[in-house]
């Protein structure tokens, strides 16, 4: 009878381990969107990376059609915010997700988006609400804030530092604070670089602001000017090392920049007012799109030597200048020294005048 009993028992584990099945680690990053009845739409996921043009925004943006029901999409698992826009029976519906490894269900009812995120999801969002993110996102362009609102920006990032400080690991904080502080001096770059851990400075959305803060000392006023080739119009190759022995003014744009096309009447009248031995003049174009940098060029009659940042270069020129915005204007001296850097402020033809006369 022992060995009936113990024959049974040994077939039944046999049975069991076949049929229990190992349960797979989920590895990607699922969203579903439950929609109640019938009707169409669409779901429009917004680019996480760093985008130069519009080109680029389409290039990145993940669109896919709703179904009837439940409409599942699967994206990489890069841990990143993402806006996500729903399109369904003629109303939209937006939200933000810490996208990563796990399942998301945004569901439509009674004409309100409903949002299931994961835990790492749902930590962010309770970091976000205690930070305001979403308040200062609406009133960053607000062209009159109440008193009340202008404090709350004025006070946003301290605020935003200090609650790196309390979760120094936290990724979507990276993403956050690259939107806010890609374009800060030198020293509130330092508190947010040492705000963060060791292990996140490679980050994305971090290395870009290492990078920048380190590029700052590099051009400041009296180093040298970091040596550059690039391709002209006419493409040919161009380098800083070109111009030694004469001062040269350099001129950061875009086709697209109203700012930098308003000096271009400015820019014509100083290179009348000197000689090219005395000073020439290098735009450099950050476009991203050749045929509209040239078609540019063409309208606005640029009659100084015009070439563009190479988007294939390791660091473009950009970088290592630390340019976060344009126009750009610095000045090198014949030894190829940097002698000044243009400010809204100051009158460029003035400024000039001073150091080259």
């Amino acid at each position: 009878m022992k060995k009936i009993t113990i024959k049974l028992l040994f077939l039944f584990l046999i049975i069991t381990a076949c049929n229990t099945k190992k349960e797979t680690p989920l590895s990607t990053c699922k969203i579903e969107v439950h929609t109640s009845g019938v009707g169409t739409g669409e779901i429009s996921i917004a680019p996480y990376q760093r985008v130069q043009s519009m080109e680029e925004y389409n290039k990145f943006t993940i669109k896919d059609s709703l179904k009837n029901n439940v409409s599942i999409i699967e994206i990489d698992t890069t841990q990143a915010l993402r806006r996500v826009t729903l399109r369904h029976n003629n109303k939209t519906y937006s939200t933000q997700l810490f996208t990563g490894v796990g399942t998301y269900k945004l569901i439509i009812e009674n004409d309100s988006l409903i949002v299931e995120g994961t835990p790492k999801h749902n930590e962010f969002l309770k970091i976000s609400n205690a930070l305001g993110i979403a308040k200062m996102e609406r009133l960053k362009y607000k062209k009159d804030p109440t008193e009340a609102e202008t404090n709350f920006i004025n006070n946003y990032a301290n605020k935003l530092i200090e609650t790196i400080k309390k979760h120094p690991e936290n990724v979507a904080l990276a993403q956050t604070a690259y939107a806010q502080f890609w374009s800060a001096d030198a020293t509130t770059l330092d508190k947010v670089i040492n705000s963060f851990d060791v292990s996140l400075l490679n980050n994305y959305f971090l290395e870009p602001l290492v990078e920048r803060r380190k590029n700052l000392d590099l051009v400041k006023v009296g180093q040298p000017a970091p040596n550059f080739t690039l391709k002209s119009i006419e493409n040919k190759d161009i380098s800083l090392s070109d111009y030694k022995g004469k001062h040269l003014l350099i001129d950061f744009w875009a086709y697209w920049c109203g700012p930098c096309i308003k000096g271009f009447p400015e820019l014509k009248e100083i290179r009348k007012s000197y000689s090219e031995e005395k000073l020439a003049i290098l735009s450099i174009s950050t476009d991203k799109n050749y045929d509209k940098w040239v078609e540019a060029v063409k309208q606005h009659k640029l009659p100084w030597p015009q070439v563009i940042d190479d988007a294939n270069l390791p660091v473009d020129v950009g970088s290592k200048y630390a340019v976060v915005a344009i126009p750009h204007l610095i000045l090198v001296s014949p030894e190829g020294k940097i002698i000044y850097k243009h400010q809204y402020t100051d009158n460029l033809t003035d400024e000039l005048a001073k150091i080259l006369n």
